[in-house]
């Protein structure tokens, strides 16, 4: 851990879309330069001078949220912030998103605990006087959760326009959801990580692991809702992600921490003055995995061909991509386990091509949903209480 890293620059080509992160990492007498890009479907909503000013700070507050991916493979000892000046806030919210954001990636390396000091001065910002229309984004993942967020939001009387799916990125079950809500319009917004850093993690001269992506996304979808003119991005987070996962070295690590409560009233507080009639939360919030899972059942049938939580379905690398579920992974079996509680036993077996809950290697994994025993998985997965109560519930179905 040595060395030093830069907040180099960042520029948006607004006639093409494309928004371009740089960062330069100095370890062991080598330079290493990341570009990370992002391109913005077009065409955009009109952006008045007051917009693009706004726009461009928001874009410096991503800039320095996406440089997690790239800080973490030295963890250099020496960060300076060459693209703009941050506020004494904004410098303890970055403090916070890296320390805790990269709880995970310091514990399954058996890395010390380490806070990055961002440099800040007086600066002065831009906020956007300007009404954004009352109307919703809505990230898609392909899963349960954000299924139950479209049909609660249509449920409310929230339709056509009204709602936008959006992701940054696609695979089948994401680009399936959005067809089968019937929504008329979607969001594509498509993300190039720097092949510089995909080549040193498959050479592992670097360190790699768990970034707090949730959170960076949240940036991206703050200038999604300057740039298309949205007032509401409506999260599908749930109750579980406040819990931490484990602690390591005295500290509470979660693996969910940036779909976290925290997080969210942390990123609202940071950007309330920025964009003040813009607001960023989990419509999901309150619910327990538990109560996710029996809405979906209930409420979200037309989705059960077609959604997907499970990782493997979203790899970078799509020659790697699986079609549906692994049926072998922490999250399937969470995913099965919650909706073998509510869903009929023959649909369930049908979505998942198999029934996990009679399949012996499992045991070991569904003992670690249980706290039975190891350690709760670092993954999306409810709490052990939550998965302890599904099991007594399908353990009492006659079906199972």
């Amino acid at each position: 851990m040595n060395g030093s890293f830069s907040f180099t620059s960042y520029t948006f080509d607004e006639q093409n879309g494309l928004l371009s992160f740089r960062y330069t990492a100095y370890n062991d007498g080598e330079s290493h330069v990341f570009e990370e890009r992002y391109v913005f479907q077009r065409p955009f909503a009109p952006l008045s001078p007051e917009k693009r000013k706004v726009l461009d700070r928001v874009f410096f507050l991503f800039h320095i949220a996406a440089g997690i991916s790239y800080y973490k493979a030295f963890l250099s000892d020496v960060v300076s912030v060459e693209s703009g000046t941050l506020t004494k806030e904004e410098s303890s919210f970055f403090t916070t998103f890296y320390f805790k954001g990269l709880g995970e990636f310091f514990c399954r390396n058996e890395l010390p605990l380490k806070k990055v000091s961002f440099p800040f001065g007086e600066k002065t910002e831009p906020c956007l006087k300007e009404n954004l229309k009352k109307r919703c984004l809505l990230p898609v993942g392909g899963g349960k959760d954000s299924s139950l967020s479209l049909e609660l939001l249509k449920e409310a009387g929230f339709q056509g326009e009204e709602i936008l799916p959006v992701s940054c990125g696609t695979a089948r079950p994401i680009e399936e959801t959005i067809k089968v809500s019937g929504l008329p319009a979607s969001l594509l917004i498509r993300r190039e990580i720097s092949p510089e850093l995909i080549a040193l993690n498959k050479g592992g001269k670097v360190f790699n692991g768990h970034v707090p992506i949730t959170g960076i996304f949240a940036f991206l979808l703050l200038a999604c809702g300057i740039l298309y003119d949205y007032a509401f991005v409506v999260m599908s987070c749930e109750r579980s992600a406040n819990a931490a996962t484990r602690l390591y070295k005295g500290e509470e690590v979660n693996h969910q921490w940036s779909k976290s409560f925290e997080f969210e009233s942390l990123f609202r507080s940071l950007t309330q003055k920025l964009v003040p009639g813009f607001s960023y939360f989990s419509l999901l919030r309150p619910l327990s995995e538990l109560k996710i899972a029996s809405l979906f059942a209930k409420y979200c049938q037309k989705y059960f061909p077609v959604f997907t939580s499970c990782n493997k379905a979203f790899k970078l690398d799509r020659e790697k991509r699986l079609d549906r579920w692994c049926t072998d992974c922490d999250k399937c079996r969470f995913v099965f386990l919650s909706l073998a509680a509510f869903m009929d036993k023959e649909a369930l077996v049908r979505a998942f091509g198999k029934d996990m809950l009679d399949d012996e290697t499992q045991e070991e994994g569904f003992k670690e949903l249980l706290g039975l025993s190891g350690f709760k998985p670092f993954e999306c997965v409810g709490e052990v209480g939550e998965s302890r109560l599904a099991f007594l519930i399908v353990a009492d179905r006659e079906e199972f």
